[in-house]
């Protein structure tokens, strides 16, 4: 069996014990540190994506506008994932951002990379793992109204009844005898 190679084995190993990992800036020498997302960054990423989809249409030439009007949405999903923290964000997050966006002008293509890293530092195995366990036990799917009921009973019965026959001893001897006359 093919081992996996050393740097891949190395990258899992900083995920799972959430060992900072240092993301450089492309076309500057900074550099940034990034953690494991705790609960509230995640949360104001989801936010941040709420805001954004009120404003995008269906349509791609109004798409385009907005995208327009928020050249910063990049700019300010890596300062999320940078910050980190609930009092970090509140105090750092609107201040950093301007920084980053205004100030230093900082791309899409620049910010790529701390994206990346930051979704790699999302803690979703376990979250689809408790998802998959938890999903059998909700209310609303354990019960069925009564014509889902019989069409599921419907269902079971003529499997059940496909299945007799197909086992039936009879069924060679009933099929000849049915063709002989």
């Amino acid at each position: 069996m093919k081992q996996p190679i050393s740097d891949a084995r190395r990258e899992y190993t900083d995920i799972v014990n959430d060992i900072p990992t240092t993301v450089a800036i492309p076309g500057t020498k900074k550099s940034v540190k990034v953690t494991g997302m705790k609960p509230y960054t995640i949360e104001r990423l989801t936010e941040l994506w709420c805001s954004r989809d009120m404003t995008i249409k269906e349509d791609s030439s109004e798409t385009l506008r907005d995208l327009c009007k928020e050249p910063y949405f990049a700019v300010k999903e890596a300062c999320l994932f940078v910050l980190n923290g609930y009092w970090r964000i509140r105090l750092l997050f609107p201040l950093m951002w301007r920084i980053w966006g205004k100030l230093r002008g900082y791309t899409e293509a620049q910010m790529l990379p701390i994206i990346m890293e930051g979704k790699k530092k999302l803690p979703l195995t376990a979250h689809w793992t408790n998802m998959a366990y938890s999903v059998d036990m909700r209310n609303d799917w354990m019960k069925l109204t009564s014509k889902e009921a019989e069409q599921y009973r419907a269902e079971l019965l003529s499997v059940a009844k496909r299945l007799s026959a197909k086992n039936s001893h009879s069924t060679g001897e009933s099929a000849a005898s049915s063709s002989a006359s």
